[in-house]
């Protein structure tokens, strides 16, 4: 209800407008899962002819309400997004996917990924049903790491353990810290998600982008969490990269166990004694 008259606002833009040739709402607004809320923002998909006119102009932004704040990002599918603040402090996601590529844009397994928890089409010129599922509720089978994969995420996790331990010592925090709780963050998660999947079951959602991780993460995992992250601060940063390799280590460990891969206990073993006897010694 509280985005109606935004909605109404762009139904009417895209009927009247011949450079839209489609509109599509996805994401919580859309979710039979997982539902909207007060804080829950709007996204909209727009399948345009030129990009470049819903980027760089204002005109069609303030036929659709008010507005405070606006700025672009890249975005799924090889697109272009526009991310608006609109009265109420209602904010919306513009996304435009170029006509001409939209078969391959839907075809991206991230865009897949939220179509497939839920669409509602508002405006279609160029018959939708050829590219958007069917079926709202197809549950995907998803898959764990590969055995080279794993090889690969472990590897790059021990060795940024120690290129942050570096840029701690060389007094680097910003860099230090981005690198922990950032990089190095994004491989935690990955194997967050392996070791979810490895445990419950193939079928196991994990959503995207650590999403709702604090509800299908298992619980002690989420309790390590809350040591993982660091302040800006030389000491705070040691702690935290610890006991994310403490952690990372839990899991991929076994994760390795229940998929019968070799753990890179040596890698593991030589990062870790450096990194101790770098910071504390």
């Amino acid at each position: 209800m509280r985005f109606n008259d935004i909605i109404n606002n762009l139904i009417e833009l895209g009927n009247t407008s011949n450079n839209i040739h489609a509109i599509i709402i996805v994401g919580s607004q859309a979710r039979k899962e997982r539902q909207a809320d007060e804080y829950s923002d709007l996204d909209i998909v727009l399948v345009v002819d030129n990009s470049d006119y819903f980027i760089l102009s204002d005109e069609w932004v303030k036929r659709i309400g008010t507005y405070y704040v606006s700025f672009t990002d890249d975005t799924i599918g090889g697109g272009k997004e526009r991310r608006v603040l609109f009265d109420s402090a209602l904010d919306v996601d513009f996304i435009f996917l170029p006509k001409h590529s939209i078969k391959n844009a839907f075809e991206d397994d991230i865009v897949k990924e939220i179509l497939k928890r839920g669409y509602r089409v508002l405006t279609d010129k160029i018959g939708l049903e050829q590219f958007l599922p069917q079926n709202n509720n197809i549950t995907k089978i998803y898959s764990v790491l590969s055995k080279q994969e794993f090889q690969n995420l472990t590897n790059d996790f021990w060795y940024h353990a120690v290129w942050t331990a570096k840029k701690v010592m060389r007094g680097e925090i910003w860099t230090a810290k981005h690198c922990l709780d950032i990089y190095m963050k994004s491989k935690l998660l990955n194997i967050i998600e392996c070791h979810a999947r490895v445990v419950n079951g193939f079928d196991y959602d994990t959503w995207h982008n650590g999403r709702f991780i604090e509800e299908w993460a298992e619980n002690w995992v989420i309790e390590k969490l809350h040591s993982c992250f660091s302040h800006y601060d030389k000491e705070d940063i040691k702690s935290a990269l610890l006991s994310t390799m403490d952690l990372f280590r839990l899991l991929a460990v076994e994760v390795a166990e229940k998929c019968q891969y070799d753990y890179p206990v040596i890698a593991d073993k030589y990062t870790t004694d450096w990194i101790i006897t770098t910071l504390y010694l």
